[in-house]
């Protein structure tokens, strides 16, 4: 066998490519090697981009015995406790858009510091809310004069439409799930996030999926969805989730407990999240 990259050369007729609007490109290429080395060549072409089409990763790996005049092949004597052997193995890989290798966000977003190994992909839909306001009055009333009129209980008029961002952001690619996640729930990030100014993202909560990776050692990983609510009034500077408009203007929100006063939502560095 040719001395090169753990004895496995590419083979006449490989570099396959298919152009279809639902997958972009899929592109075969196919390899012949030593069987006995089949498995730490697979784990090193695994992780590599084509040579060409950078942007495409392996999303498949089909390893088959290459049957020919000059090969052995080694028949077990238990085939419960051993499978059939061979000297030469034909591996084809199959690469295409892999989500994991490429995680592209929009254009602003700056990607958060994640465990090397995980990748992170973010999801985005619209929400909002009426809030209940007191400081409301009709233009030709503005000093609120109780001889002309007023905005009454359950007017429009006393309605004001916060826009919201519901983000989720998905942990890919996770081992384990980490019990810390459960510190950062009903918390607002004591520090900008996502590009969002400080106390402007409720982490709800967090929700958890099983999902395989392209990995010989254990593929099954977890996805980790955690969900943010993102609540910002423009007005004079931003306004997050421990603000209300009272009738004289923007003011905090506190809370008695049993240790004081405290704001409505604690704070916490949401940045070490996916550590």
């Amino acid at each position: 066998m040719a001395n090169t990259l753990f004895g496995f050369v590419e083979i006449s007729g490989s570099n396959n490519t298919t152009l279809d609007a639902s997958n972009v490109v899929q592109i075969d290429r196919k390899f012949v090697g030593p069987a006995a080395r089949v498995i730490p060549f697979v784990r090193y072409m695994s992780k590599k981009s084509h040579p060409v089409a950078r942007w495409a990763y392996p999303v498949s790996i089909r390893i088959e015995p290459y049957l020919g005049d000059a090969t052995r092949s080694v028949i077990p004597r238990d085939p419960s406790r051993a499978v059939i052997g061979y000297d030469v193995a034909i591996v084809t890989i199959t690469y295409g858009v892999n989500t994991q290798a490429i995680a592209l966000w929009p254009e602003g977003w700056s990607v958060p510091h994640h465990r090397r190994g995980t990748w992170l992909e973010l999801r985005l839909d619209s929400s909002g809310e009426f809030m209940q306001i007191e400081s409301a009055a009709w233009e030709d009333n503005k000093a609120k004069d109780p001889a002309y009129p007023i905005p009454e209980h359950g007017s429009p008029a006393l309605q004001l439409y916060i826009p919201q961002q519901r983000i989720t952001v998905v942990w890919h690619g996770v081992p384990w799930v980490p019990k810390y996640l459960d510190f950062y729930v009903s918390k607002v990030n004591a520090k900008e996030f996502l590009g969002k100014p400080a106390e402007t993202l409720l982490f709800e909560n967090y929700s958890i999926q099983m999902e395989t990776v392209l990995d010989l050692n254990y593929p099954v990983r977890w996805a980790v969805s955690c969900n943010f609510l993102y609540r910002c009034v423009q007005d004079h500077g931003p306004h997050g989730w421990n603000e209300e408009l009272r009738r004289d203007g923007w003011r905090r929100v506190f809370v008695r407990t049993v240790y004081g006063l405290r704001p409505r939502y604690d704070s916490a560095d949401f940045n070490r999240l996916f550590r």
